[in-house]
Formats: C-alpha cells, structure tokens, sequence
C-alpha cells in the first residue's frame, strides 16, 4: 500500500528535486574553495565540522544529482518529438557534475584515511564518466548545447582524474616510497675491487685522482645540506626559511611512514639548527614544513606542481571560458528560464572557482619556494607572513572536568543507555577554552631542546635523552639540592608515564592557586598551560599517547571517582572551593599503603605532591614544574606514532607536533639509524 502524497507537494518536487540538488551542489563548492584551506590554521569547532560536512555531501550530492538526470533522461524519451529540450539542458548539468566530484584543488582528502581508497575513487571515476557519458548520449543527435556539453565533460574528466591521482600519490604506500632516495648500487664492484688492490700492493693508478675528485664534487653538488647552510649564510628571511624548510621536509617526510634517518641527516640538521639563535625563526621553519606536509596530503599541489599540470590547468581554463562563450551564442528558444538563470550560474562559478584556484596555487607554498630574491618583492608580504597554523592550545583541567557534570541526574541517567562518552564530548566542548602559544613558551621550548641537543653529542646520548619522562629535568632543575630530588622523584619513578601526569597536572592546580594568592606570576603560565593542555589531549585525543598509555583509563576513572566523592563529602561546587579545600587536606600515609592497591586513584598522591612542592623556593617550584612538563610533552611526542603527527595539521596544527619535529630537528629522535656514513673515511691499508 502506497501513502497518498498531495499533488502539489509531488509537483514541487518533480520541480526542484533536481534543481535543488544542483544549486547544493555549486554552495559546496564554493564553501571548499573559499574554506577548505583555512583548517590548517584554525581550531574553531564550527568551521571544521562545516568543512567535513560540506566534504562528505559534495560527492554525495554530485553522484545523486548524476543518478536523478539520467532517471529523468530515460522516463520520458519522446521529449525531443514535442520540441522539448529539457534533455539538452540536464546532459549539460551532468558535465557540471562531474567537475564537482573533480572537487577544488584546495582539499581532496579530509583525513588521511581518505587517501587509502584511492582505488574506490578510481573506480567511481570510471562510473560516474559512463553516467554522465550515457546522458550526453541520450541527446543525440539533435543536442543544441553539445559544444559547451562536451568542453565542460572534457574538464570535468580532468579534474576528476586528478582528484584520484592526488588520493593514490598522497596514500602512505605510495608517499614512502617518494621518500626514498634513488637507487645507488655504488661504485662498480669491478672497478673498485681491482682499484684496491692495487692500493693494496702500492701501485699508483693513472686518472685515479682525478676521479675521486670529480666524485667528491658531484656528491657535493647533490647534497641538500650544503644549499641548507647556504641559506643560512645569506638570511632568515621568510623566503629563505621557507627554502630551508622544504630542503629538511625532503629529508624529513620518511618519518612519517616510520623510515629511519641516517646520521648524516641527524648531524647537518642539528648542526643547522645549532646556528639559529632565534626561536621564532625555528618555529617558523617547523610551520613551513607541516604547511608543505598538509599540501602533499590534503591537496591536489603534487598533480598541478608538474608541467603537465600547468598545461592541464591552462586547458581547464580555456575550456570553460570557451563553453561560456559557445552557451552565449547557443539559441535558447524553447528552454525554461530558470534553467537558463541556473547553467549561467554553473558557468560563472565554475569561472570564478578556477580562477581562485590558478591565484591560490600560483601564492601556495610550493611555488614560492623555487622563487628567487628577485622575484621576491613582487610577492606580497601578506602571502610570505601569513600563519600556517592555529598557533592555539586546548585548556581543561580535572578539577574542572569533575564539577561540570551539570545537572548530575543527566549523567547518571546517560549511563543507562551508554551515552556517558558522547555526553562527555559536549561537555568539553563547551567548558573547554584555547589559549595562545606565547612567544615565551615557545622561546622557552626552543632553548630548552637546544640545550640538551648540545648534551647529547652521539647517538647513544640521544636515545637516552628521548627515554626521559620527567626524572632527568626534576634532578636539573633542582640542581645540588639532593634531599628535595629524593623527596620528589616518586611521582616520577613510582608511575607509569600517564598516571604522572595525572599527578603533576592536579598538583600544578593547587600550587597554581597559591601562585595566585600570593600574586606570585613567575613560570606560572608555561607550567599551567603545558599541564592543561596535556590533560585536554589525553581525555580528547589520547591516540597521541597510544604506544605510552598504560592503564590510563582506569587510572582516570579511580580519580574523578574519588574526587567526586571528595567534592559531594564537602559540598564543592565550584573551582576555587575545590582547591581551597584540596590544599587544605594533611596526608600522613601514602594511599597506596592505607588502600593496600585497590584503587588506582592518584588524587591524594597529587595533594602529597603539591605539599611537598610548596615547601620549595618559589622559583625553584616553578622551575621544576616548568621542566618536568616540557619532559613530559616532550617524552609524548617523540613516542607517538609519526602518523598520528601527520594527521594534526589538518586539524589546526598541535604544539606536540611541532615539539616533535623540533626534537627530531635536534638529533633527539629515536628514529636515526646508528649506523655511522663511511663514505668520506680514508682507506686503511691492509698489509
């Protein structure tokens, strides 16, 4: 039995369903093209789930509007005998369509995991082509649009080509193997077997100094590094620090994928960023480099960067403004006004969006940098300075996360039907704040990794550096102070890695509430924020910490548990109260040994800590706080998985990426081969 539809709600369907579709379909394009690029350097909520929406609907829309034409197509076919020619128009369409599943070149890929069903999109190239091929077909041969039908088809199969080739060649698969150096199966063993065995036996070889020097100058010329240290030399322009950046992101991007660097790359990239003495010049570096990462990732920059590309882009072009002028020129007796209003809009916007497209890719990144010094000044300084990421940290505290659960009776009742997670997310959502990375914090972070770089001269030094979790910054920053390092190494070497934090983040509020009474301001912002904002990732994005994170959920649960109990015990409502009344609590056991190991709860161990912290010089607190959780962000960086690192600039770029690309920068990674290059060793005769 069919429900009864009123005919005039069926009329404005059969009206608007397709029309509709296709004017949806022009807005997300436009959103995409105007909006897309702007995730890289914003955090805003609202933005980002615009972008993902108007991402997913776009092939969604384009794909379904596809499907009504050609149902529409097939329904009717006696339309042309009439005088009809609807047919024409929608074969017409149809093209538009295809272009818009080609989708901007400003976003291709969402998330990376996007990039894996490059095979899907290929296939859905393929069918969608037939689709819209069938339609142009079904108006033969009386279509009186076919010129501008089959220039905007011919673009469309374009776009939508290289829509797939930028999923295939950003896949991990296919983007590790770029990060490859090319085959060297090294001199011909013949030759140089023959060679050093006369070196063996001491007879001189004609030509065979010339030769080493011709191949000691060609391996120069195709160092990297040497045009590295060369821009170094010349300036810390933006310009040269966009340079620098792509020469350490060509060396670089087999992190990703888990390639190991050699220590050639370890000892000229420390050695690089040994010479710069200027934070912002570091960081900005890194921001260039999570740029171009973010481009090779999400954008069609590697199919357009080719020569092939420029030609493809220049055809487009000419293709479409060609279809506009033969549109212009086509008699259009018999066709509906909105219909001709709507392809006159097609037109205009597919004009419009490649234009800003040619603009965007001639300022992008990837263009700038083969600019010379001369070319320079007709860049504007806007384009060079512009921010490549958010430059913003998410902030929420425990103490804050307990107290909000307003109205309790919500809660409880969402654990009835499982909804306590989702409950959760709004929660932080909206209670949650962003704060500014200062240029303090980051000068602080800078220096910091500089110094233990210049520690940690070998391999071995390095690996040890990158181990540390807080203990080897508590036992510096307190200095010859041996009594206070035995009182706090504890909440260090008694905790797996995310209890300690949990710890150090609870004790950092209640120390920070006496810093504020006390009108005490000293290291008070770098300490709160790096705790805050290392809390806000483990509750929000706990991925990052996969390969460290231990029992952290139910070390989680036992602590909000307990600190809820404590708050409902003494009626706190809000924070302040709840930290007032934290700090006032005498501890003379150890939980662990009054609860004999049934909870693994760290909220009285976190007001033990704060106690003991407070006994402390207040700059030293704050010194030792400071450190320990640079160690702390610092051990988590450099133990995520290197995927995870690529996926964050695509969300608003995070500051534990950047900490990782710094450290890796420094010689600090764990993923440099200990294998030392022997290319330029002298050979030892053997005798």
């Amino acid at each position: 039995m069919e429900l009864p539809i009123p005919e005039k709600i069926q009329k404005l369907w059969d009206l608007w369903s397709l029309r509709g579709c296709i004017m949806l379909s022009l807005l997300l394009q436009i959103i995409l093209v105007l909006f897309a690029s702007s995730r890289q350097r914003c955090k805003n909520s609202f933005l980002l789930i615009l972008i993902w929406a108007a991402y997913l609907l776009a092939d969604w829309v384009a794909a379904v509007s596809i499907g009504l034409i050609t149902q529409e197509q097939t329904r009717s076919c006696d339309d042309h005998k009439d005088g009809k020619y609807d047919h024409d128009i929608y074969a017409f369409w149809a093209s538009f369509l295809l272009l818009h599943l080609g989708g901007p070149d400003t976003i291709t890929s969402f998330a990376l995991e996007d990039n894996e069903f490059w095979l899907r999109h290929l296939f859905g190239l393929v069918l969608q082509v037939m689709a819209a091929g069938y339609s142009f077909y079904l108006t033969l041969p009386n279509n009186k649009l076919w010129p501008p039908t089959l220039l905007i088809f011919f673009v469309g199969i374009i776009k939508y080509t290289e829509r797939t080739r930028a999923f295939y060649l950003a896949s991990l698969e296919r983007f590790g193997r770029t990060a490859l150096r090319k085959p060297d199966p090294g001199p011909d063993y013949e030759e140089v077997s023959t060679n050093y065995f006369s070196k063996l036996l001491q007879i001189p070889i004609q030509g065979d100094s010339k030769a080493n020097q011709s191949g000691v100058g060609s391996s120069s010329r195709l160092d990297p590094y040497i045009e590295l240290n060369r821009i170094t030399l010349i300036a810390c322009d933006e310009l040269g620090l966009l340079k620098a950046a792509h020469i350490l992101f060509g060396r670089f991007k087999g992190l990703i994928v888990g390639f190991f660097l050699t220590s050639k790359d370890r000892k000229s990239c420390r050695e690089y960023f040994m010479k710069i003495d200027d934070h912002k010049c570091a960081f900005r570096v890194v921001e260039y480099e999570l740029s171009l990462l973010f481009q090779v990732l999400h954008t069609k920059v590697v199919v357009v960067r080719q020569r092939v590309g420029y030609i493809l882009r220049f055809i487009s072009l000419s293709s479409i403004l060609s279809a506009t002028i033969a549109y212009l020129l086509t008699e259009k007796k018999g066709f509906k006004r909105i219909e001709i209003i709507l392809s006159y809009s097609l037109l205009i916007g597919a004009m419009v969006l490649d234009t800003i497209s040619v603009i965007k890719l001639i300022f992008s990144d990837w263009i700038l940098v083969v600019l010379n010094h001369t070319w320079k000044r007709y860049v504007p300084s806007i384009i060079l300075k512009r921010k490549r990421w958010s430059r913003l940290v998410f902030q929420y505290n425990m103490i804050s996360y307990c107290l909000d659960e307003r109205p309790t009776w919500l809660f409880d009742f969402s654990e009835l039907f499982h909804l306590r997670e989702f409950l959760d997310k709004l929660k932080i959502m909206r209670f949650s704040s962003s704060y500014k990375v200062t240029e303090d914090l980051q000068e602080f972070i800078f220096k910091n990794l500089k110094e233990k770089s210049k520690k940690a001269n070998t391999f071995k030094e390095a690996t040890e550096a990158c181990i540390e979790r807080g203990g080897l910054a508590l036992k510096q920053s307190i200095g010859q102070d041996f009594a206070s390092y035995i009182k706090l190494k504890w909440s260090i070497s008694e905790f797996q890695y995310t209890e300690s934090i949990l710890l150090w983040h609870i004790a950092t509020e209640l120390c920070n509430e006496d810093a504020k009474i006390s009108n005490n301001d000293n290291y008070k912002s770098k300490s709160k924020i790096l705790s805050e904002y290392m809390f806000y990732l483990l509750i929000v994005q706990n991925t990052i910490f996969s390969p460290v994170l231990g029992d952290w959920h139910l070390v989680f649960q036992d602590t909000c548990a307990e600190a809820k109990r404590f708050f409902r015990k003494y009626c706190v409502s809000n924070h302040c109260d709840a930290v007032k009344k934290m700090n006032g609590v005498r501890t003379k056991f150890r939980p662990a040994a009054v609860k004999e190991g049934r909870s693994k709860s760290v909220f009285f161990d976190a007001c033990i800590l704060a106690n003991q912290l407070k006994k402390l010089e207040s700059n030293q607190r704050w010194k030792i706080m400071d450190e320990v959780w640079l160690e702390l962000m610092s051990y988590a960086a450099i133990n995520c998985r290197p995927i995870v690192h690529a996926q964050q600039p695509s969300w608003g770029g995070e500051l534990i990426t950047f900490t990782w690309l710094l450290l890796n920068h420094f010689g600090l990674g764990i993923q440099f081969s200990e294998q030392e290059d022997r290319a330029g060793m002298k050979m030892v005769a053997v005798k």
